[in-house]
């Protein structure tokens, strides 16, 4: 019995980011304060991973794609230092520094593996020509166990001046390319969001 489509991705860390064209993300429990009025002006851009590699290309992936459509946003690593990068308020300080109105936060909540399997088959192949009753054969496909592994992450925009939660998303999204090409359709996605609830331009 074989396996397919098992993918390990990120050992160590849960799983931060994901999505490729031939992945699939959805969101889910998407929460907007109604209060608030956007777009917001500038985002500072966090992703929380243990690996630094992983979560610079996220963070300069997504201020990428924002000012592809003309948004300001700059990425977390860029102004905070790694030893103070979880000290909430040395976050807001230097978010209001730089300008930015809103942060946004990535962070991975959860995994699974789902196993489905697939039953084998029987079909028919060509045999010989010379004569007609062999002509046709029979050949029988075993079955197999698909594996698909899931990600699930959250991702929360504050408002910088009232420290207040202003929009949120929970995603799911079924791991099956590469880390760079699972993070820019992931953020696809997150942007769509965003500009559907008008945070963004």
């Amino acid at each position: 019995m074989k396996k397919v489509r098992q993918t390990s991705f990120f050992p160590v860390f849960i799983t931060l980011f994901l999505l490729s064209s031939c992945a699939t993300t959805t969101t889910t429990n998407v929460w907007k304060d109604q209060t608030f009025v956007g777009p917001v002006k500038k985002i500072l851009v966090m992703g929380i991973s243990q690996k630094p590699g992983i979560q610079r290309f996220f963070e300069d992936e997504f201020v990428r794609q924002l000012r592809e459509r003309g948004d300001e946003a700059v990425a977390g690593y860029t102004v905070l230092p790694s030893e103070q990068a979880a000290d909430k308020d040395f976050i807001a300080a230097k978010a209001r520094e730089i300008g930015a109105s809103a942060i946004l936060v990535t962070r991975p909540i959860g995994r699974k593996t789902e196993r489905t399997y697939v039953p084998g088959q029987a079909y028919s192949v060509p045999g010989a020509y010379h004569r007609w009753g062999s002509y046709y054969g029979s050949a029988y496909s075993p079955g197999y166990v698909v594996e698909d592994e899931y990600v699930y992450l959250e991702t929360n925009i504050f408002d910088v001046a009232t420290d207040n939660l202003i929009w949120s998303a929970e995603s799911e999204t079924v791991l099956l390319a590469s880390n760079q090409e699972l993070i820019k359709s992931f953020i696809s996605t997150m942007i769509a969001e965003l500009a559907s609830n008008k945070l963004i331009k």
